[in-house]
């Protein structure tokens, strides 16, 4: 199997801005994200890259797990909703991207990322941290 960026955060080999997990996924800050707030949720123990070839627990699991996520994002990041998107190009990893939006352009995946500073993460981190109740 070859290895990933996700597989190398799971396995903790490199660092990232984590705002949740449980014992079968994680949620962490992109680094290169669309909106301030922009979240990853991936799966820890499941090495697929399509989210419909999970089985219905699986499925039922990480939507549930987003969920919690999602509800601590829009409560510490203003904003009009929380989207969600799955396409699985980019990474041959499952994840979910969880995006603040106030309106649809805010998910355009084709326009420049933006770039926050170590600090401006790690202080994103801690405060959407508060709100995520797993």
């Amino acid at each position: 199997m070859k290895y990933n960026i996700f597989h190398k955060i799971i396995n903790n080999k490199i660092e990232c801005y984590k705002l949740a997990e449980d014992y079968n996924h994680i949620a962490f800050l992109d680094i290169f994200p669309l909106k301030i707030g922009h979240t990853l949720v991936i799966p820890k123990n499941i090495y697929k890259d399509k989210i419909f070839s999970l089985s219905e627990k699986n499925y039922i699991s990480i939507m549930i797990f987003s969920r919690k996520v999602a509800i601590g994002l829009e409560k510490s990041i203003p904003c009009k909703r929380i989207g969600m998107f799955i396409m699985g190009f980019e990474i041959p990893h499952i994840h979910i991207h969880l995006i603040p939006m106030d309106k649809e352009s805010d998910c355009d995946f084709f326009k420049k990322r933006i770039s926050l500073s170590k600090n401006k993460m790690n202080f994103l981190s801690k405060r959407i941290k508060k709100f995520i109740i797993l």
